[in-house]
């Protein structure tokens, strides 16, 4: 019986090795992990492909760091760049890190208080050293113009108005809150501007969770580029918890995968205008570099949708369609959703998608203004030139 299960157990671990594509190892800080730390020699032999000479350590906040590693007496560690990361998350010794290997280069990082054995909740709001508050700002704002807002991935994903950018060298288009925002996140939704809202006066929460209101963002109701009035709508999902909004996101991210990527929803995609724009980095690495039509697929569900690229940007985002995805769908601020490439169909590019909800219960949605009228445009019966606004 003994031979038996000793024989179970090395096939196991066999069928573990060669064919799990994620690996876990985890780490206790002890005494000098400030200068480097040692990858465990089990986990890094039995590896299918050599660890390479660098890596990126991604942290709960979904920032990464990049880190080299060096062998020494056929030890591996991670060693510079690892100081940096230890910096950034205030590590201490008898801390607890658990690593989760993606097969090529990269590790997600988990962090736990050695003292309480909790996890770390300063760790998913670190922002990298190197800043200063007016810097903070300036990139910010730089990086709103070019549409890159939705790269974030924080738990919160607050307004950008209070967030600070990840590193002065701009290489990353990842921002993350400000202690500040964070505060008054937790304690209530602020406005965007104080003048002119829409709809309903602001929800009150009393410090204990987040109303998605979109009538608290935006002033007076936008209006397209042909005067038409755009089309906005108001949740009507309870007031949500930073443990929810957490959640939803801690579930997004452990379903993702090195072809995936994630959007946490904020107002101007699930309430008004309507526009998700892609990072970067991802449109470059897939066939998405033209205007296209593509397809969303949800459930059993498909949703045909317009892909716009800028090309003088090189980022792209999925326009008309996605508003019809999100109805149907109920999605509301802070749901996350990840999107996995999958096979054409009929010769188009086609997005799974998986909705990981802040709020499990559907409350629909309120209009706040019509649909825009799209009917025959009016005859011009004057010959004489038209000012221009």
């Amino acid at each position: 019986m003994g031979d038996a299960c000793k024989d179970w157990s090395k096939w196991a671990e066999d069928i573990y090795w060669t064919h799990f594509q994620t690996f876990h190892f985890y780490q206790l800080l002890l005494s000098g992990f400030d200068r480097q730390l040692v990858i465990p020699k089990t986990f890094s032999d039995n590896l299918k492909k050599k660890l390479p000479q660098s890596a990126t350590l991604k942290g709960p906040s979904g920032l990464t760091w990049d880190v080299e590693l060096t062998t020494n007496d056929d030890t591996t560690f991670f060693n510079h760049g690892w100081q940096k990361f230890v910096k950034d998350h205030s590590l201490e010794e008898t801390d607890l890190l658990v690593f989760r290997y993606n097969g090529w280069s990269q590790f997600d990082v988990l962090i736990f208080d050695g003292k309480n054995l909790c996890e770390k909740g300063a760790s998913y709001f670190v922002r990298k050293c190197g800043q200063t508050e007016h810097d903070n700002r300036c990139l910010t704002k730089k990086r709103l113009r070019e549409g890159s807002m939705d790269d974030v991935r924080t738990p919160l994903d607050v307004d950008a108005g209070c967030t600070s950018p990840v590193n002065s060298m701009g290489d990353d288009s990842v921002t993350v809150p400000s202690e500040q925002c964070i505060n008054s996140m937790v304690a209530k939704k602020r406005t965007r501007q104080s003048a002119r809202r829409v709809g309903s006066k602001k929800p009150a929460t009393n410090g204990e969770g987040v109303k998605s209101n979109p009538s608290d963002d935006v002033a007076d109701s936008p209006t397209n580029k042909n005067g038409a009035q755009v089309q906005q709508f108001a949740s009507n999902r309870r007031p949500v918890t930073e443990d929810e909004i957490k959640s939803a996101l801690v579930l997004a991210q452990a379903a993702s995968s090195d072809d995936t990527f994630q959007v946490v929803m904020r107002p101007t995609h699930v309430y008004k205008r309507h526009f998700l724009w892609i990072p970067t980095e991802w449109v470059m690495n897939h066939p998405l570099t033209e205007n296209q039509e593509i397809y969303l697929r949800f459930n059993k569900g498909t949703w045909q949708a317009k892909y716009f690229y800028n090309r003088g940007r090189g980022n792209g985002g999925i326009t008309s369609g996605w508003k019809h995805f999100v109805l149907d769908n109920n999605l509301e601020e802070f749901d996350v959703c990840l999107f996995k490439p999958a096979d054409r169909m009929d010769g188009f590019f086609v997005l799974d998608v998986s909705i990981f909800r802040v709020v499990q219960e559907i409350t629909p949605l309120t209009v706040l203004t019509p649909p825009p009228k799209r009917g025959r445009p009016k005859s011009i019966k004057s010959t004489k030139p038209q000012a221009c606004d």
